[in-house]
């Protein structure tokens, strides 16, 4: 077994500092929000607006499981979550493309 010396205390160093970074992605948003309402409630309509596509992309979903090898073990509500997750995946990226079209020639009308 080979000895890496400092790697390990450095990659405790590096959680340490990557849970901060991701703290302070969280805590800092939140805080400024709340000084400001408005931008609490947009984002509140955008995360409902994404939970209502999922809870549909879940309803959509198919829960089939196939008899194949390599499906042991997923249940039918494993099957039916990862059917919903692609269906997310599906509107959100033709979504983002129609913004980006739609963005691009209204600018190029006005």
């Amino acid at each position: 077994m080979e000895d890496y010396g400092w790697v390990g205390g450095a990659l405790y160093i590096m959680y340490i500092l990557l849970f901060v970074a991701i703290a302070s992605a969280v805590i800092l948003p939140i805080i400024k929000s709340l000084s400001e309402p408005k931008t609490l409630i947009r984002s509140g309509i955008g995360v409902g607006i994404i939970l209502v596509l999922f809870v549909v992309c879940y309803l959509i979903a198919d829960d089939t499981v196939l008899k194949n090898k390599a499906y042991e073990g997923i249940s039918e509500n494993t099957s039916k979550m990862i059917g919903a997750s692609l269906l997310m995946l599906y509107v959100m990226f033709f979504g983002a493309i129609i913004a980006v079209v739609y963005s691009e020639v209204s600018k190029f009308f006005k």
